[in-house]
């Protein structure tokens, strides 16, 4: 990837048309680091669902009936609303609105709606197949249930991260979605097809004998199998945050309340732990965590405070809930299950009471999980019932109508720690749910102290596979080559009000912003053909820096390319935040020599 910097005073005009015309650029060198002013304000939004005692929806509180406390401290609200999806209208959807001209792509987002969004997450990376056919089974039910109107997105998750269906309200075209989607083998569970997983320690009397025999390779084994174990979950772990940051991201364009509807045999980790990991320090010989109490623990294996605090912050900022239902139903006792085989050795080394043990350990652990990510984020957990078309019904009303409130926080001090939200109101009887905190992570500080992090967040926008990210907001038009311009030009046209501007003791307003552009043949998108990027330091004045907040912030990249088609993923990001944009786009490049394109790949 190729990086070039400039430090640019921009002065453009839209004038009508996508690209702001402008004036050429200045340049100018900084003759000293200056200090930088910074407004750590932010807005911390709560959606909050109320019921009576009879689990009804509570219609009439005012802002006046609620009290806002965060860790303990009171909090004044500065935004309060009441939504309803009754008194609100949906706009066109996507197949519905005005495209674009030619040769412009956009990654604003493409439906349109006041009310609550709907996304369901098949996940096939932490269920077997088995309950995935179930799960189809179910969805092709909850859609025959499905009021008109309501608005729902689809996605599987399995190696990646798919979009299987925008959001729509056209119910005919769900079911062709859910009727036709196979499910997916996982490749980190032990058995993906849902048959018993075959031990990886002796069972039985082999155990017992083993024991006394040989307990050196008995220990050996055990060992073995135990980092088996933990690297798998290592793995599961590492997709499930992908996915959820690239969830988030996707919906961050989406204003209000997202529910995340969430399909899974089990949720690998706890998402939100309250402590967050500040850095790795070296101590001798070891690996240590450093915690913001100053304590330390031994790193005896892999550790995800980072990501996670990081991934609980874009879903709280995307005001994303989390609805999780258990994909196996309700489990029964696995001494009665043919599959297991246990039921005629229950006496030989107590194989049904490990069986027994083992899987009412699993569950505990999924159930936990699942009831951490719906408490913390605001959302419910359902487990131990059969009826998912019933449960994913009862998601969709539960989150479909609710309270907004906003307040800037008390505390400036961006420590990276937890911070507990509490929501009373003024009358007996009303039940609240609602997210339960936030990480207090400067994001710009968070950037630098991770740059790994940045890099895989950038290069997975840059992933034509991967949804598009809607964080920050851009329009492109990319013009391919000519005689007068043998090269693809590629504009971008980035929403200022998006991008974080920091200001320094001269009055200058200061972004770092990179463009970057992926390209492949169509049919190889596993394989780029190449990537260029740019990065832009701007220094505004303060009449050019208006300028800009009136009109777009612009970018540019010239890519040399053979005659042909091409798909391009298209990315941009804030360097000061980490918040990120990114689309698809094609473009044909024609044989200059005669007019004509050389091949279509």
């Amino acid at each position: 990837m190729r990086l070039r910097l400039s430090a640019l005073f921009f002065v453009a005009s839209l004038s009508g048309s996508l690209w702001p015309q402008s004036s050429p650029p200045a340049t100018a060198e900084p003759t000293a680091p200056q200090a930088v002013v910074k407004a750590n304000t932010r807005l911390v939004i709560v959606d909050v669902v109320a019921r009576d005692k009879k689990d009804q929806i509570v219609p009439d509180l005012q802002a006046t009936d609620f009290k806002v406390l965060e860790d303990g401290r009171k909090q004044t609200v500065s935004v309060f609303a009441f939504q309803h999806p009754a008194a609100e209208t949906t706009q066109p959807s996507s197949s519905e609105e005005v495209a674009p001209p030619q040769n412009v792509f956009r990654n604003t987002p493409r439906f349109k709606t006041n009310s609550a969004l709907n996304v369901v997450l098949l996940d096939g990376l932490n269920t077997t197949l088995l309950n995935q056919a179930y799960v189809r089974e179910q969805m092709v039910k909850f859609l025959e249930k499905l009021p008109q109107g309501q608005p729902v997105a689809i996605y599987a998750l399995g190696r990646k991260l798919r979009l299987l269906q925008d959001f729509t309200t056209d119910l005919t075209g769900l079911k062709k979605i859910i009727q036709a989607f196979k499910g997916e083998s996982s490749h980190v569970l032990g058995s993906p097809t849902g048959t018993p997983e075959v031990p990886k320690t002796l069972q039985g009397w082999a155990a017992q004998v083993a024991a006394d025999m040989a307990p050196q390779l008995m220990t050996q084994m055990e060992s073995f199998a135990q980092e088996d174990s933990s690297g798998q979950m290592d793995v599961r772990i590492q997709y499930t945050v992908t996915a959820l940051n690239s969830l988030a991201r996707t919906l961050a364009g989406y204003p209000g309340r997202k529910n995340l509807i969430w399909i899974t045999e089990g949720v690998p980790v706890h998402i939100f732990a309250t402590n967050y990991q500040v850095s790795i320090q070296q101590q001798g010989s070891n690996l240590v965590k450093v915690l913001p109490d100053g304590q330390s623990e031994s790193r005896t294996r892999r550790t995800y405070d980072n990501q996670l605090a990081l991934v609980a912050n874009l879903l709280a900022d995307a005001q994303v809930a989390v609805y999780p239902i258990d994909a196996r139903g309700l489990v029964g006792n696995p001494f009665f299950n043919v599959a297991n085989n246990v039921s005629g050795q229950a006496a030989m080394g107590g194989l049904a009471m490990s069986a027994e043990g083992k899987q009412t350990e699993e569950l505990f652990e999924a159930h936990s999980n699942m009831l951490d990510i719906a408490e913390k984020t605001g959302g419910k957990a359902f487990y131990n019932r059969n009826n998912i078309d019933s449960a994913l019904l009862g998601d969709l009303d539960d989150g479909s109508i609710y309270y907004t409130i906003g307040y800037y926080p008390e505390s400036k001090d961006w420590n990276g720690k937890f911070r507990k939200i509490q929501v009373s109101v003024d009358r007996p009887g009303v039940k609240l749910r609602y997210r339960l905190g936030y990480f207090a992570i400067d994001r710009a500080v968070y950037e630098q102290n991770h740059p790994q992090q940045r890099d895989l967040d950038f290069a997975q926008a840059l992933d034509p596979n991967s949804p598009v990210s809607t964080a920050l907001q851009f329009q492109v038009e990319v013009t391919p080559p000519s005689p007068a311009a043998n090269k693809v030009l590629v504009r971008y046209a980035i929403d200022p009000h998006q991008i974080n501007f920091e200001t320094t003791a001269d009055g200058l307003n200061h972004a770092r912003v990179d463009c970057a552009a992926r390209v492949f043949a169509p049919k190889d998108v596993e394989h780029p053909v190449k990537t260029e990027a740019t990065r832009i330091e701007a220094a505004l004045k303060p009449e050019v820096y208006e300028k800009i907040n009136r009109t777009w912030f612009p970018c540019e990249l010239k890519l040399d390319l053979p005659a042909g088609n091409y798909l391009l993923r298209l990315a941009v990001r804030d360097n000061l935040t980490g918040q990120l944009g990114s689309v698809n786009a094609e473009v044909e490049a024609p044989n200059l020599s005669s007019g004509e394109v050389a091949f279509k790949p």
